[in-house]
């Protein structure tokens, strides 16, 4: 190659971006106790049931993607974050919506209330509205004395698009998957001001073009998914062999390639000699 031709500045990029997706994540693990003790004093009926809360899960993940598998109904808080004014969100699903309802009508938790699909009636809204006040109350004082992130709840309509690919997403389970609550953050808010380090990358003329073919080489690992699927324990411990697993999306569907577990493009499956292969789209 020589000094004239162009170079990729992908591989660089893509490992900024990864190095501070991971740091995100490192950083809300490392406060994943507190977290989980902020929520469990935001819904103490959990508490007095000793319904254990826990961190499932924290990484770079789209909002859309994060919904797009959850039962229905859902409910959807959006959230101011500071630093940036970045958009971010507190998603409770069906089942952390069933047990949410159950305890702050008193309920025991041996009949939880069954929801329509279609979305809560106005009196629903209204009491996991207050309840949700708490969460962030709870949380948003972990996030800013340990971390330096302030959050609020936002007066806009949440939007599941607006921090595509930028944010880190936390699932914290109650009891053994009982229900979920998930807290979506964005990246920067989370790193701080040198967080949007590859956002301010010079032009690709101007980089060191040494630099970027000493990066061809590095090795990127690409990931196909075709589909999340959210399963309880006693499910997965029961699969076997000749079980079938549906995914609930169509086979014209198209699947997502990853790298760092962030979406990057859309492809189609298909077969190159014999073997499985996507085109990309």
């Amino acid at each position: 190659m020589s000094a004239d031709e162009p170079v990729a500045t992908g591989p660089l990029r893509f490992a900024l971006e990864g190095q501070g997706f991971r740091r995100a994540v490192a950083m809300i693990e490392g406060e994943s106790t507190r977290l989980a003790t902020a929520l469990r004093r935001a819904l103490p009926f959990l508490a007095r049931r000793e319904v254990p809360i826990t961190l499932g899960w924290a990484r770079a993940l789209p909002m859309s993607d994060a919904l797009r598998d959850l039962p229905r109904p859902v409910h959807v808080s959006a959230l101011t974050v500071e630093p940036g004014r970045a958009p971010g969100a507190l998603v409770l699903d069906t089942n952390a919506l069933r047990l949410l309802l159950d305890g702050v009508l008193g309920g025991d938790g041996r009949a939880l209330p069954t929801l329509d699909a279609a979305g809560l009636t106005a009196p629903q809204r209204a009491l996991v509205g207050r309840t949700v006040e708490g969460i962030v109350r709870a949380v948003g004082e972990v996030l800013a004395s340990r971390i330096g992130v302030n959050i609020a709840l936002a007066s806009d309509r949440p939007d599941p698009n607006a921090s595509d690919g930028t944010s880190i997403v936390c699932a914290f389970m109650l009891g053994a998957d009982l229900g979920r609550v998930l807290l979506v953050l964005p990246k920067n808010a989370l790193l701080g001001p040198g967080a949007a380090i590859t956002s301010a990358l010079p032009a690709p003329e101007n980089y060191n073009p040494h630099v970027l073919r000493a990066l061809d080489g590095v090795d990127l690992e690409l990931v196909v998914e075709l589909a999340r699927v959210p399963a309880r324990l006693d499910v997965v411990l029961g699969l076997k062999v000749g079980d079938t697993l549906p995914l609930g999306i169509p086979v014209s569907d198209p699947v997502s390639v990853r790298i760092d577990d962030k979406p990057m493009f859309r492809g189609r499956p298909t077969t190159v000699a014999g073997c499985i292969a996507v085109r990309i789209e």
